[in-house]
């Protein structure tokens, strides 16, 4: 990715705003980096792969879906 392209996303995320987004608050050039909110439990990716998935349930599943689709 290109620097331009890296900044014309970072200013995209930088404009949503939603109580159910994580808000972007600044972005590193060199080398590309953005900084967020602090997430209380983590980034999603590694909580969805803890325990090889074994502790993540249906319902827990089923209520991340319903918190993205409302």
């Amino acid at each position: 990715m290109t620097q331009k392209a890296f900044l014309e996303e970072a200013e995209l995320m930088y404009r949503l705003r939603h109580p159910k987004l994580v808000q972007l608050i600044a972005v590193c050039t060199k080398p590309s980096h953005i900084i967020t909110e602090l997430m209380v439990n983590g980034a999603l990716l590694d909580y969805l792969r803890k325990d090889q998935g074994r502790t993540i349930t249906f319902n827990i599943i089923t209520n991340m879906a319903g918190q993205v689709w409302d």
